[in-house]
């Protein structure tokens, strides 16, 4: 198998595990398919990539060849404006699957995506995706259910930003974040702190406020004991009470299935 190299400082060309093994599968695109359709599978992948902080990964206008899943590490999409403005649309998670659009293979981007910190991800070609769905059914239900569930994740975002104050929207990002976290870990509800290495920027451009209004809710937060983030770490002492500032439905909310 032949992988890609753009450039030796940013990339290597071994993928550490055989997909069947993969720590993330159960959260991935892979995960209806046996071991044995796995490692068909494998074939389609066309390069393992590991990134620094900061990098690209593609870029809003470019011709849509790859999508991918990340492996290790995060990453966020966003949309810049002519003015110089960033919207982050979503934060990628290990076992996301991104970079896949209606248009693909004969479209462009129409958002950008970068690493947050260093990251891992697995890469394939546009086209062979599409070969993958027609080989397995069960793949290509995956793949539904995955985009349903983007569109999903993208309404509430509309809401947040359209509905909620500058408190509930920070509120609500944590909570997201935090439920997503803890779900790929064992003994989820008994997990009260998660790493999460976000600044003040970056939930601002989530949040779409200033970055003095989140240091300034933040605080709020921290003082009504809702939540606490310090020193990359995101402390919930009561999941209820935060979904409860986020004016989410708990019960709906915990239930909702996760990739």
């Amino acid at each position: 198998m032949h992988f890609f190299v753009k450039d030796s400082a940013d990339f290597v060309v071994t993928p550490p595990v055989q997909c069947a093994e993969c720590h993330v599968r159960r959260l991935a695109l892979f995960k209806p398919l046996d071991p044995e359709e796995v490692s068909v599978a494998e074939t389609f992948r066309s390069g393992y990539r590991h990134l620094k902080a900061g990098s690209s990964i593609f870029r809003q206008g470019e011709d849509i060849k790859e999508v991918y899943t990340l492996h290790d590490g995060w990453a966020f999409l966003y949309q810049n404006l002519v003015d110089g403005g960033r919207q982050i649309l979503r934060f990628i998670l290990p076992g996301d699957f991104f970079g896949f659009q209606a248009d693909i293979g004969n479209g462009v981007r129409i958002h950008s995506a970068q690493t947050l910190t260093a990251a891992s991800l697995c890469v394939f070609p546009s086209s062979n995706i599409l070969d993958m769905v027609r080989d397995h059914l069960d793949l290509g239900i995956r793949l539904i259910w995955m985009t349903a569930h983007d569109e999903a994740v993208a309404y509430e975002q509309v809401v947040s930003l359209g509905r909620r104050t500058a408190r509930e929207r920070i509120a609500y990002l944590l909570l997201d974040l935090f439920h997503r976290l803890r779900a790929r870990r064992q003994n989820p509800n008994e997990i009260h702190t998660v790493e999460i290495p976000l600044t003040q920027e970056l939930i601002a451009d989530a949040c779409g406020l200033t970055q003095i209004h989140v240091n300034r809710t933040l605080k709020s937060l921290r003082n009504d004991r809702i939540l606490e983030l310090k020193g990359g770490r995101l402390h919930v002492p009561d999941l209820e009470v935060l979904s409860c500032e986020a004016k989410q439905n708990y019960n709906v909310f915990t239930k909702r299935p996760m990739l």
